[in-house]
């Protein structure tokens, strides 16, 4: 498989990570800890993480609808699962996407206008709707309950990731209300293309479906935000689900454990999990979720049971997404796309 190697690179990297932590947390008998856990409360996580995927397919449908991209719902839960599995071998958290927008441009998988600047537009449109979740939910979390946290030791982490989220925010913005300046950067774009099309009508059609291509990804941005407004607010509901779902995971775990949950301050640490781990350092976001983790939970969590809360949360989060996207994957490759 191609992306065999980073598979390998991301679970070891990961299981790097968390014999660390173990090492750190100085955690004894941790096997008996986790074997303690109530089993009830695994049934729950699992649960949950499985809401998140099904809300994640729903996002996807409604969006969509909203382009005229009509989207079966067990194949948007397909398109959803590989994509889990190409962002966990890829570099960050946000691998999956160039995925998401190939299957969405299948005619087996999806109807209507599905072409690349559309697939293009609902894609991006999903990340577009996060960073509005992200940006109205944490600093409400930061303000309710984050100063009682440090967060210095993830300082350059997170200004890196708002550094780069910044720039992406930015060139999606110039990108979409001003299409025209693309149309005048792809004719210096056609003397790349001499080194790689050789024959000048294949060129020439080329250019013009790239320039076709990014009008319409263009005018689907400005269509999803601006004149579907039900389609946006019932993505953004199931935006909330998908990630709130995720994000309760690891208070069940403490409760599990027999534990107080920590609600609102487990919903910051993920979301500034997820925000560093967009960082393209390591496949999946690796290595920087378990030690983010480790730092975050660690200031509220005894030092006895941090190993095993994080080993477990990433079982029945990243690798659970890894183990079930990869199955979905080889079933996709298989049967020839």
């Amino acid at each position: 498989m191609k992306y065999r190697k980073w598979l390998v690179v991301s679970i070891v990297v990961s299981a790097a990570s968390l014999a660390i932590i173990y090492m750190l947390s100085s955690t004894r008998h941790a096997e008996e800890v986790i074997l303690q856990i109530n089993p009830y409360m695994i049934v729950v996580a699992i649960a949950l993480n499985v809401v998140s995927w099904l809300a994640w397919a729903l996002r996807l449908k409604i969006l969509g609808s909203a382009l005229d991209v009509h989207v079966p719902y067990k194949k948007a839960f397909k398109i959803i699962m590989v994509s889990h599995f190409m962002a966990a071998v890829t570099p960050s958290a946000m691998g999956g996407e160039p995925m998401r927008i190939y299957m969405l441009t299948q005619d087996k998988i999806a109807k209507g206008n599905t072409g690349v600047g559309n697939a293009t537009a609902l894609t991006l449109g999903e990340r577009l709707i996060d960073f509005i979740f992200f940006g109205v939910a944490l600093p409400i979390l930061m303000l309710l309950v984050g100063f009682s946290v440090n967060l210095t030791a993830l300082r350059y982490f997170l200004i890196a990731a708002a550094i780069l989220l910044g720039i992406a925010g930015v060139l999606t913005f110039y990108m979409v209300t001003h299409p025209n300046k693309f149309t005048k950067h792809s004719k210096k774009l056609g003397k790349l293309l001499k080194y790689l099309i050789k024959d000048e009508e294949k060129r020439e059609k080329t250019i013009n479906k790239m320039e076709n291509e990014f009008g319409i990804f263009s005018s689907g941005i400005i269509t999803l935000f601006k004149d579907k407004k039900w389609h946006l607010l019932a993505s953004l509901a199931a935006t909330t689900l998908m990630w709130g779902s995720g994000f309760m995971i690891p208070s069940v775990i403490l409760l599990g454990l027999g534990l107080p949950p920590i609600w609102l301050l487990s919903f910051m640490f993920q979301m500034i999990i997820v925000i560093v781990t967009m960082i393209p350092i390591s496949p999946g976001g690796t290595g920087l979720a378990e030690f983010s983790a480790y730092f975050l939970y660690g200031q509220q969590v005894p030092q006895s049971v941090i190993g095993p809360l994080i080993l477990v949360w990433r079982i029945l989060t990243f690798y659970m997404n890894l183990g079930v996207g990869m199955g979905y994957t080889i079933h996709y490759i298989a049967k020839g796309k």
